[in-house]
Order: C-alpha cells, then structure tokens, then sequence
C-alpha cells in the first residue's frame, strides 16, 4: 500500500453506511494528495491549512463523496489511492478492500488486451480518454460502466495522479437491448419479425451472390386459424401460435430464419440450399408436422398451412420484392385447395406486372391527350367515289413514336379502360366530323368498338349524350363498328341494344365477318346494316382455288340478308378486279390509301382518282377460271417487295430459299401448270417465260451478292431487277388483253379448246 495512505489515521467508512460524515472525512486525505496538483492546483484547499481554507477542503471533499457518479483516484502507476461511496455502491468493493490495488482486478476478461492497451495510448497521447468499459463487480456479475480518466500533472508538468469517472449504464443498457429486441422480435413467439427477417435476407442474398448459392423465401398461412381463434378464444389462439412456432423451429435447420410476419402469418428464410428440390422437401416436412394434431389446455385442434415460396436465384434481389412474391404464391396455393405447396411463377409475374405498368402507361396516354385517330378511305370502285372512312386509333408515343393498335389495346383484353378508349373515340370521332361539315366534307365515319363496350348497362345512354353534344350533326354520319363480334355473349341483349342504337340513327356493322363459329347467327339475329369481310379471306383470295368462291358465299348471304358489305385489307389493284367481278364494290385497304391523319383527308379526297384498271374490268368480261392469271400477277408484286426490301435490309436468309429452281415457285407453278393448259394457244403466253426467266435469273445474283456480303453489288442489280419484273408485267396485261379480244370474237361450234379456255 502507498505511504501516503498509511499515514491516514481515520478509519475508511464502510460502503453501506449513510453517514455523510464519515465519507467526508475520508476524502480529505483522499482530495489531499491532489492538492498542488493541477486537478486541485489552489493553496487554499491545503490539509495543513486552517478555518476558513479547511471549510473549503471539507467542501470539495463533500462534493467528491457525494457524487452521484463513482469516482476513482490513483496515483501515477495506476494504484488506487481512494474511491467515493458511489463507486463503492457501483462496484461492491469497500474502500478498505479496494485501496491499495491495481484496477486491473476489477476486470471483467471480456475485453481484449488490445482494448486497454488503446487507453494507455490515448492517455499518454491526450492526456484523457472515454469510452464504455465491461468490469466486474465484488458478487461476480457483469457491470456495463461509461468511464472517462484524466491525468493529473503538477505544476511542473509531471503526472503525479489519474482520476477516472465511472457512470453505472447496465440497467440503461439491459433497457436498450430490450427495446432493441422488441423493435427486431415477435413480442408473443419471440420470433424475428418482418424487418429482422429483411435484414437477414439482405445479408442471404449477398451470401447467395458471393458464393453462388440457393436460398428460399416461404410465406406460410395457417389454414382454418380462425375459428379455433373464435371457439376458444385469444389465449388459446396465442398458445397454438406458440406451439406451431415450436414445430416450425423444429423443422428447419440452425442456418434458416422462422418469423412471424403477424397473426397467422409466417415466413421461413432457407439458406444454403443444395437444390430446389431441397426446399420442397424442407417445406412438405414442415407442413407435415404442423398438420399433427393439437393437445392442450383439454382443446384438441388440427389446422394445416399454405405455403408460397420462391427461390433466389430466379427472382428479385430486393427483400420486399421477394416477400411479396411468396406471399403471391401463399395466395395461389390457399386458392388450390389449402394445405398446398405453390413456387412462385417469375415469368408470369413479369407479364402481369408487364401488363399492369401498361394499364397505367395507357391511362396516363389517355388522360394527356395522346392518342390520335386517324382515318382510311372505304371507296366504291364501281362508282370510283370516296363512300366513307374507319376511324383507327393511332398512338402517338413521346419515346416510341406513332404505335399501332396491336402494339397497346390487346394488352387492355376487357378492361375497363377499353371502354373509355371507345368513348373518346366516338367523341373526337363526332368532333372531326362537325369540323370537316364546316368545310363541306359530308362523309360517314365508322368508329371500332369492343363488344365489352357495347354490352355495358349505361352505353346506350352514354351514345344519346355524345350525339346530344353534336346537335348540328345527322347521327347518321356515325357508324359504330362491333370489334371480335363472334365473342359476343347475349346476343337477344345486343340485338336490342343496336336496335335503339339505330332508332338514334347511328348504324352498325360486324367487323372480321367470316371469322367465328356464331357468324351465321350473327347475320340473322343482329340488325347490323353493314357487313366486313375479314382481310385473311381477301389476302387468300387469288392464292388458293376456294378463295374467290369463299367470298362469292360471303357476298350470296349477305345478299340474302339484305346486308351491304365492305372488304377490309385490299393491298393490290388485282384484289379489287377481282372483287368487282364478284359483285363487291366498296372496299378499303392499302391499295387504295393508307389511314391518314384528320388534316390530310380533305385534301385526298378531293384529288382522289378510281384506278383506270377497276373501270376496265368492268367492260372484261372476267371468268372465274382466269383468276389465277390475276393471281400469277400479283405474285410477282410481292416478290419485287420481297427483293427490295431483303437489299434495303441486307438480309442474306431472306432470298437463299426462295430462288433455288424457276418452275417450284408459285409463279412458275401456274405458268407451267394451268397458264399453257389455259392459254397455251395464244402468242402473247409464249412471251412470258423468257420474261419470266430474265427476272428469276437477276433474283439469283442478288441472292449469291447478299450471300456473299456484297450489298453494292445487289443495290445496283435490284434496278434492273424492277426492270424485268415491269416487263413480265407488261407481258401478262398484253396476255389479259389477248384473252378479252379473244373472248369477244364469235366461237367456232365445238371449240374444245375456248369451252377449256372460258368455261
């Protein structure tokens, strides 16, 4: 023990007495050994010192006993020269069994050596240092302490002493850790709660993307929870909670996470998987065991669980993200049947979260006025005038550009937002009309609605208060088109809804007819006015032997049934020949005009011109059996598209399968076939195959240039290309006008060759 304490003749209190006096007393020697130090640098507080200065010491020795933080002193080496009664209360220790002694038996080995090694540093760098420290009380137990020593130098800058300040946080710490756990736990299982649980799937999937592993998320719902909740009440419903907490831990192995995400709601967190088959695996056990009966409290109870569960990687890297997902499948296998296994489908969720992104992208369009109607011509080829237009809707996109219908209305399917499409069809499709009036374009407008639309409870209303909105316009300048009509459900319902419709004044037609399995029903029941015969049947018309007859039975029914009918998808003059000779006059497709904008039709529509060729075949007297010549035409059309655009876009593949022999193509089947069985007589087919033959042979070298990579070589070709194929077609119209004059001269009595030829 030091000297100066052996020179303390009053006996050290004991920790537990109360007496302020004698702890007072004790400090002066303590307080003593300070003075002339810099801690208590004041010749007043001297021991030897008398009256009023020994007042003054007796003051600060009060202050150091009663300080409701413990206070340690030492002297240079560390030794402990005195304590205050808090610390004695915070440690245990009495004055008596602590003087005298190296601090460094009130450790508590929870530290490592560096830890104290860094206090000395800071001491001797700083002169101070702070911080929390783990020590050990006299009855074994841990004691957390927020402690800050200083040194103590006299006046000539020596270190005579330290004193450190300690302040007893265990209870503060206990309540933190407590709080702590009730922030990150389940307050009834104890299990982790949803943001432990997020935590600790962030930290697994970092795991999975180090080590390239497997891991699984699992919502679990207890099945028929609930009315066992009901029937015997929360506390029992609390303690099967707890009793399935105990099967779930059970069931899973140390690395994995059970939580309770609330009520009967858990989730599992599976990792280090081997394969996906391990989890299933995992989760079919653990369903096995909750599904065991009950026993408690004389309640017997057998519930079963829902699982959902997804698999990383495979899916989202984002902890909600896969909460959800599993909570999705949970939904799915409850839906099955309950008590079911179900893995979440990540290529269906990316196509229902595909489809719900463009519901919002379209609702957004259609409230910042993107959309755009434009409009394509119907024209009466035999009158050669312009009879009316189809308003098709147009989106134009500010990133993507003007997109077709295809490219945004499937995705809507029937949703809601379908119908108010239609409705801002019909109104902007009534405002252009009132607009084109006030210039003197009077022409009919037909506006596509879904069935969907048509067979809503308020449509009929909701028409009247558009027409009302345009009380100058006829209603008759309004068609409604019914879009995909052979989907359509009731049909006495929709008949009397188009009925009204008409008694308004605005007229319908049945778009696509020809398509779907009710169409005939369709014609009867229905009091459309107009029929539009579906484009695939005008596209196949000259390709196949039943094209043309296909639409001569469309055109005998609606005949039948007193109904007009328009052709939808006439890309080639050829097309319109043809669908004149069979009595159909009005037509609409590319071969006429492409959709326009508003602004541009007035314009069109006052240059418009019929092609000079629709007139001539209305004085040629066509015959079924000379179709396929019109047919072999419009085949080389498209191929000279064909060629050009495989040139325009480099594409090698396009044309490598396409030109390998002169008489398998669909033009030299019909020249070799039926064209020299038909017309083998007359002069002008023996000019076709060598026209023929000069065509195909400059397809062939731009096929070997494209082949080959030399896309100069083939853009230079591709002139002449559309050279030859003008003179094959030059050569079948002089053929098509061998045959008129032919067929007009009078036949020879039992001609065999004219009745093959014409019949």
């Amino acid at each position: 023990m030091p000297s100066s304490l052996k020179t303390n003749s009053k006996p050290l209190p004991d920790p537990n007495n109360q007496d302020e006096g004698a702890w007072t007393d004790s400090a002066i020697f303590g307080l003593g050994s300070l003075v002339g130090t810099g801690f208590l640098d004041n010749p007043a507080l001297d021991a030897r010192s008398s009256g009023k200065d020994e007042s003054r010491l007796r003051l600060a020795a009060s202050v150091f006993a009663n300080a409701h933080d413990g206070i340690m002193i030492t002297d240079a080496t560390g030794c402990i020269l005195d304590i205050n009664r808090a610390y004695a209360r915070i440690s245990g220790y009495s004055p008596d069994e602590i003087i005298g002694r190296m601090p460094n038996f009130l450790k508590s080995d929870l530290h490592p050596l560096e830890f104290y090694e860094e206090i000395w540093r800071g001491l001797k760098k700083h002169g101070q240092w702070r911080g929390e420290i783990w020590n050990r009380r006299k009855n074994g137990h841990l004691c957390q302490e927020l402690m800050s020593i200083s040194a103590v130098l006299n006046g000539f800058g020596e270190l005579t002493h330290y004193v450190a300040i300690y302040t007893d946080i265990t209870e503060l710490k206990e309540s933190q850790l407590k709080l702590e756990h009730l922030a990150y736990h389940d307050a009834l299982t104890g299990l982790p709660n949803r943001v432990l649980l997020g935590d600790r799937i962030q930290q697994a999937i970092a795991s999975v993307k180090r080590r390239n592993g497997l891991l699984a998320i699992c919502f679990l719902d207890l099945d028929d929870f609930k009315p066992i909740n009901d029937t015997y009440g929360h506390q029992s419903g609390d303690r099967l909670l707890i009793e399935v907490t105990k099967r779930l831990k059970d069931s899973v192995r140390e690395t994995d996470t059970v939580a309770r995400i609330g009520g009967d709601e858990f989730a599992l967190l599976l990792c280090e998987l081997e394969s996906p088959q391990e989890a299933s695996d995992i989760l079919t056990r653990l369903q096995q065991r909750v599904a065991l009966p009950y026993k408690f409290d004389h309640i017997s109870a057998t519930i079963s669980a829902s699982i959902g569960y997804t698999l990383l990687p495979g899916d989202d890297t984002d902890p909600d993200s896969l909460l959800r997902h599993a909570d999705q499948a949970m939904y799915i296998a409850k839906h099955e049947g309950r008590n079911r296994l179900h893995l979440f489908d990540v290529e269906q969720d990316l196509r229902i979260r595909h489809k719900r992104e463009n519901l919002t992208r379209i609702k957004k369009a259609l409230v910042d006025r993107e959309f755009r109607l434009y409009y394509q011509p119907k024209v009466d080829m035999r009158h050669g005038k312009v009879v009316g237009m189809e308003a098709l809707i147009r989106w134009q996109h500010p990133e993507l550009g003007l997109l077709m219908p295809a490219d945004f209305l499937l995705v809507l399917g029937d949703h809601p937002l379908l119908m108010e499409i239609g409705e801002w069809a019909i109104h902007e499709a009534l405002t252009q009309i009132a607009e084109w009036r006030k210039g003197g374009l009077k022409l009919r407008v037909s506006v596509n609605i879904s069935g969907s639309h048509l067979l809503h409870p308020d449509f009929i209303s909701r028409l009247a208060a558009h027409l009302a909105a345009f009380p100058q316009l006829n209603p008759r300048y309004l068609e409604l088109e019914i879009l995909e009509s052979s989907a359509l459900g009731d049909v006495h319902h929709v008949s009397q809804v188009i009925s009204k419709c008409r008694e308004m004044g605005v007229d319908f037609s049945l778009d696509d007819f020809g398509t779907g399995y009710s169409s005939l029903l369709h014609l009867k029941r229905l009091p459309a006015k107009t029929l539009k015969i579906d484009q695939t049947f005008i596209h196949d018309m000259l390709d196949t032997p039943e094209g043309a007859d296909a639409i001569a039975g469309i055109l005998n029914l609606a005949s039948a049934f007193k109904r007009k009918v328009v052709a939808e998808g006439v890309e080639f003059i050829e097309q319109g020949i043809v669908l004149l000779r069979l009595n159909c006059d009005v037509v609409q497709g590319y071969a006429i005009a492409r959709p326009m904008p508003a602004a541009e039709l007035p314009n069109w529509v006052a240059k418009f011109q019929p092609d000079p060729a629709w007139q001539a075949s209305l004085r040629l007297p066509w015959r079924r059996s000379d179709f396929p010549l019109l047919a072999a035409e419009v085949e080389q059309r498209r191929w000279l598209k064909i060629v050009s655009m495989a040139v325009e876009r480099g594409d090698r593949a396009a044309l490598s399968n396409s030109v390998s022999n002169l008489r398998e193509s669909s033009f030299g089947h019909w020249l070799y076939g039926i064209g020299t069985e038909r017309y083998g007589s007359l002069p002008e087919l023996h000019e076709i195959p060598k026209l023929h033959l000069n065509a195909h042979r400059v397809s062939a070298e731009i096929a070997v240039h494209l082949a080959r990579g030399n896309t100069g070589q083939a853009f230079e070709l591709l002139v002449e290309h559309r050279s030859r194929i003008r003179e094959l077609l030059e050569g079948l119209l002089a053929l098509r006008a061998a045959i008129v004059d032919l067929s007009r001269k009078p036949r020879p009595v039992g001609d065999p060759s004219l009745n093959s030829t014409f019949g």
